[in-house]
């Protein structure tokens, strides 16, 4: 049975929470609701945009590939995420592939659907804008973090960051199961050079490792390496 957007807590979490009474009978008309297996993707870079996806549950990791067919993790999307609105508010295809890294769940939404709660809803527009420049605005210190910073202070911010987004599991463990080549792609180095660093890290106790996810126990000396802090 597919969730009432009126009493779905999710929507609270987005810009759909602006919507008047009217809209959101709307939104619950035609937006459909799927389940999306681990490993399986929602759409792929290069698709033409036909509506925007809301995260109900789960997370994505939305990916490029270089010409050579090598994917790079750009960044994720968790509940109450909207994936593909920037395509779509730009006329363009959709730049990136978004792939569930877990199962989850996500609504669609039809693109003159949205088009028509912007045209007539000011703050759902305004709300939409502002996540649209934190987004630009994240990407911006992304680069300016792998322009400026060293492959190590770059893993102790990425493991903060992955922290931050995921939370930890019931052993304290950052609660994502990520391949070392794509911890490697987020922080801008080689998987070589990023198993030599986790074991240094793990020897100078920042980090302790349980089968493939970490424990960060020295929060503060990982902000100070990656300058976060003073």
């Amino acid at each position: 049975m597919e969730p009432l957007c009126a009493t779905c807590p999710t929507r609270q979490k987005t810009a759909f929470r602006l919507l008047d009474g009217e809209q959101v009978d709307t939104l619950c008309t035609f937006k459909r609701h799927g389940h999306i297996k681990k490993g399986e993707e929602l759409f792929t870079e290069g698709q033409n945009v036909r509506g925007i996806y809301c995260v109900q549950d789960g997370h994505f990791k939305l990916t490029r590939h270089s010409a050579s067919g090598r994917e790079t993790i750009v960044r994720f999307a968790s509940p109450g995420d909207f994936i593909g609105y920037r395509a779509l508010l730009a006329h363009e295809p959709i730049s990136l592939s978004a792939v569930a890294i877990q199962d989850a769940h996500a609504c669609f939404v039809p693109a003159d659907v949205l088009l028509n709660f912007l045209e007539g809803n000011g703050p759902f527009s305004l709300e939409l804008l502002r996540a649209t420049c934190h987004e630009l605005s994240e990407a911006n210190q992304l680069l300016a973090s792998l322009a400026q910073k060293s492959v190590k202070q770059r893993l102790a911010e990425v493991l903060l960051m992955l922290r931050a987004k995921f939370s930890e599991d019931t052993d304290g463990c950052i609660d994502i199961d990520l391949k070392r080549s794509e911890i490697a792609d987020l922080v801008g180095t080689a998987t070589e050079s990023l198993i030599r660093l986790l074991a240094q890290f793990e020897r100078d106790e920042l980090i302790t490792r349980q089968g493939k996810r970490f424990k960060i126990t020295q929060a503060k000396k990982l902000a100070q390496l990656a300058e976060l802090v003073d």
